[in-house]
């Protein structure tokens, strides 16, 4: 395959412990299939046979154990992290870097999202640009902030991030958060130049799924201080673009001749590690108007998601939109297995239960309930004269009448 996929799954969930306390992050149930199983079906549908899966230590055996249960058909390799280090995904992706197949470009995406995204317009502009890396992007028309969750009600503020994008090119130029910024946005007047198409985006999010160059891998080993992909790398590779390459030296012509060997900086530039495909040679011999595949070979680029389904269930309030969305799309992620809305165990008579919801194995309902907008995980018991709505019940929950 052209691109190895690798799914991030070795979070501790840190943004939403009232669920991760008991229960590895990938696990948590999203419509009562859990949350992993999303981005497998997604990558099956779009025709990979295997793929990496990070995870911890100490999960590893139950999340390995839950998707055999689930005859998950991908074969899946399994690499553990230990617990107690504090790796970022980019440490991640140098301790499974000899697994990678030869060859091959990474296609990195984290447990935690739900997307219906068509795999291949990223795969397009990868190719097209011969980018370094592409990532998805997404416009969220619905604002986590304002959505009701459970526990405590405080303020809840999202960081904003500074996206600018070339309209024309597709071209990732700028990258900063909010927290990076002192009280103004400032943009070099070189860049405004070289992308005059220039739009800077606050209401886009990365949404934690990339198409990464096998090159970068090899860079990301020889440099030990980047730790994490969003916050560190891919920012990295977006400030290298407008780099120049190290000019080229004679003995002759060396700056300081004389200088002693132990002074010398021994690092590699990023441009040692680059690697032109032929393809992409070919296209800018034959390419009339190819100013953008010259001007410089390190290329970040992104494809902004318009509808359809984009969330990273990384907070609890993301993780509640994400379960109330689900049962509108859950037909497209098992197209050759449907998933009954209403599990063929459950006991239910004279109750209501709207088209928007799901009910899991095993539960019972009493008389005269309504079900609206909501998720009912296995095993659970609801009396008689329960109304339940917008609301999310985990596997083995009692509701008692009045």
């Amino acid at each position: 395959m052209e691109f190895h996929p690798v799914i991030m799954a070795a979070g501790h969930g840190s943004r939403m412990t009232d669920l991760t306390a008991n229960t590895p992050k990938a696990l948590l149930p999203l419509g009562n299939l859990p949350m992993i199983w999303y981005p497998i079906k997604m990558l099956q549908k779009a025709g990979f046979e295997t793929a990496i899966v990070i995870v911890q230590e100490s999960t590893k055996d139950n999340i390995e154990s839950t998707l055999r249960n689930l005859e998950v058909k991908m074969k899946l390799e399994f690499v553990s992290v230990p617990d107690n280090a504090d790796w970022g995904t980019a440490d991640s992706l140098r301790h499974i870097h000899e697994r990678i197949k030869p060859h091959s470009d990474l296609l990195v995406l984290s447990c935690d999202l739900l997307t219906n995204v068509q795999l291949h317009c990223l795969a397009d502009i990868h190719r097209t640009y011969d980018a370094a890396v592409t990532m998805l992007l997404t416009s969220q028309s619905v604002n986590m902030t304002e959505q009701s969750v459970p526990g405590h009600k405080t303020k809840r503020t999202a960081e904003k991030e500074f996206i600018g994008m070339d309209s024309q090119q597709k071209k990732v130029v700028f990258m900063a958060s909010e927290a990076d910024l002192d009280e103004s946005l400032s943009i070099r007047k070189s860049l405004l130049k070289r992308h005059p198409c220039l739009t800077i985006h606050t209401k886009l999010s990365d949404a934690h799924l990339y198409l990464i160059k096998r090159w970068v891998i090899d860079y990301l080993i020889d440099n030990k201080n980047i730790s994490t992909i969003k916050g560190e790398l891919i920012p990295h590779l977006v400030k290298k673009q407008f780099s120049k390459p190290p000019a080229t030296h004679n003995e002759s012509d060396l700056p300081n001749p004389n200088a002693s060997v132990m002074s010398v900086d021994t690092r590699q530039d990023i441009y040692s590690y680059l690697q032109d495909s032929e393809v992409f040679d070919l296209a800018k011999e034959m390419s009339s108007s190819a100013h953008h595949m010259t001007e410089n070979k390190i290329g970040c680029y992104g494809y902004v998601m318009e509808g359809g389904l984009c969330i990273r269930s990384n907070t609890l309030a993301s993780y509640c939109e994400a379960n109330r969305q689900v049962p509108k799309y859950l037909s497209s992620f098992s197209e050759n297995n449907p998933i009954a809305q209403i599990h063929p165990t459950v006991t239910i008579s004279k109750s209501q239960v709207g088209n928007d919801c799901l009910i899991g194995e095993g539960v019972t309902v009493g008389e005269k309930v309504s079900v609206k907008k909501s998720v009912i995980g296995k095993h659970c018991s609801i009396a008689d004269k329960v109304k339940i709505n917008n609301s999310i019940l985990m596997d083995h929950v009692t509701v008692s009448e009045g």
